[in-house]
């Protein structure tokens, strides 16, 4: 590796150690003047609401009754699974028809003296 090539790994990296500290130091800040800044948020809102609130009792309110109306009880619906219908085979007196099928050899058989042959 050439001189050229360390000195700009080691710039390299010294750039990124400084961009994440620098960025670990502004979060810190930011944060520090976020905490401030609610802190005399809060002492100022906690004096403007004890300066203009006003003890009062409150009110009693009578309890109200409400009455609501029941969803109907929704209908049973029953379902039965039937068996599906049972074929009988045919009886041993019934042979099952017999295809024959005639397929020719891979050369193509004798064509008996047909057109595209050899």
């Amino acid at each position: 590796m050439n001189s050229i090539h360390r000195g700009g790994l080691m710039t390299a990296g010294i750039v990124a150690t400084l961009t994440i500290v620098g960025a670990f130091v502004v979060d810190g800040y930011v944060s520090g003047l976020k905490a401030a800044a609610q802190a005399t948020a809060s002492q100022q809102a906690t004096s403007s609401i004890s300066a203009t609130a006003t003890p009062t009792a409150t009110p009693t309110l009578e309890p109200e009754t409400v009455y609501v109306m029941p969803v109907p009880t929704p209908a049973v619906i029953k379902v039965t699974r039937t068996a599906k219908p049972v074929v009988v085979p045919p009886g041993p007196t019934a042979t099952p028809p017999v295809i024959h099928v005639i397929v020719p050899g891979p050369t193509g058989g004798d064509d008996a003296g047909g057109e595209g042959g050899d």
